[in-house]
C-alpha cells in the first residue's frame, strides 16, 4: 500500500479491520487487503504439511484437498479470475477451476471438517496479514 496512508501501524490496523470484511466487485483495490497468493499456498501447505510441489500435483480421479482448498481461498478471499488460478496451478480450462471451487464450496455446506480446516486457515491468514 502507498505510504501517503500512513504509518505502518495504520496500514496494519486498515488490513486487519477491513480484510474481515466481504471484498467488494465495486472497489478495486479492496483486493490489495486480502492476502496475497504466495500466503495463501505458504499457508495451505504448511497447515496441511505439505511441500508446496504437492499442492501443485494433479493426478485425475484422486483428490487433492489442499491444492482445492488453495483454489477455493484465492477465488473467494482474492476474487482471482478463473484463468489466473488456473495458469497459477497448471489447469489449462478456466471450467476446471470453477468445478473445483463449486465442488469445494458444495462439500464445506456438508462437511463440518473440512468447514473447520478452512476457517482455521483464513484465522492463519487474517494473523498472518496483521504481521505484514
Amino acid at each position: 500500500l502507498p505510504a501517503m496512508l500512513g504509518s505502518e501501524s495504520f496500514i496494519k490496523w486498515v488490513k486487519k479491520t477491513f480484510f474481515r470484511k466481504k471484498r467488494d466487485m465495486e472497489i478495486p483495490d479492496s483486493k490489495s487487503l486480502a492476502p496475497d497468493n504466495k500466503s495463501i499456498i505458504k499457508t495451505v501447505c504448511s497447515f496441511y504439511k505439505i511441500k508446496e510441489g504437492q499442492l501443485f500435483a494433479a493426478k485425475r480421479g484422486t483428490e487433492n484437498e489442499p491444492r482445492n482448498v488453495a483454489i477455493y481461498l484465492m477465488r473467494n478471499l482474492r476474487g482471482e479470475t478463473l484463468m489466473k488460478i488456473g495458469s497459477k496451478f497448471n489447469l489449462i480450462r478456466y471450467s476446471s477451476v470453477s468445478s473445483v471451487i463449486n465442488r469445494t464450496g458444495k462439500r464445506l455446506k456438508n462437511d463440518r471438517k473440512l468447514k473447520k480446516r478452512i476457517e482455521k486457515i483464513m484465522e492463519l491468514l487474517i494473523k498472518g496479514q496483521e504481521e505484514i
